[in-house]
């Protein structure tokens, strides 16, 4: 895991950074406003805040989403910020947000965020990556693997009736 602060990097490359995130976030969809923040958060990479409308919602990248990035064993940006886009999804989507209101537990709402960045995604590494984070998470709450696999299935059609 990261030290304690991220290892100082020019202005460029916060610039650089930032326009990144910028381009995928407009690229997944995002509405709202979308910043690099070059400190580590314990977040694993990027935070979704919703705001009191839409075109306030905050998305935020840290380093660690960067870092992230550059390891090819674990997910890329893209994949995280695809994540984050499917939050925002579950809470301002007008047909998906009437379904799932806040009926839901935060480990069912990390497996929809999933799952909704995983359909964003081109087919590939992203998205194979989002939906095996999600079997992971509902494997975690006791479900086999086949059921686990089943549920999501299942979630995945209905996400694509609400969309």
């Amino acid at each position: 895991m990261p030290s304690r602060s991220p290892k100082p990097i020019s202005v460029a490359e916060q610039r650089k950074r930032r326009s990144r995130v910028a381009r995928l976030a407009k690229d997944f969809g995002f509405t709202g406003q979308v910043e690099y923040r070059h400190v580590y958060s314990q977040s694993g990479g990027a935070q979704y805040g919703r705001a009191s409308e839409e075109s306030k919602d905050l998305l935020t990248v840290y380093a660690e989403g960067f870092e992230r990035d550059a390891n090819p064993d674990d997910f890329s940006l893209a994949a995280i910020v695809a994540h984050e886009r499917g939050h925002q999804l579950l809470a301002r989507h007008p047909r998906i947000a009437k379904q799932v209101g806040s009926r839901i537990s935060l480990a069912s709402e990390e497996i929809l965020a999933s799952l909704l960045g995983a359909m964003l995604c081109p087919v590939g590494e992203d998205r194979d990556a989002l939906i095996a984070k999600a079997t992971v998470e509902v494997v975690n709450h006791g479900a086999a693997i086949q059921t686990a696999t089943r549920r999501l299935r299942e979630l995945w059609n209905l996400m694509e009736t609400l969309l």
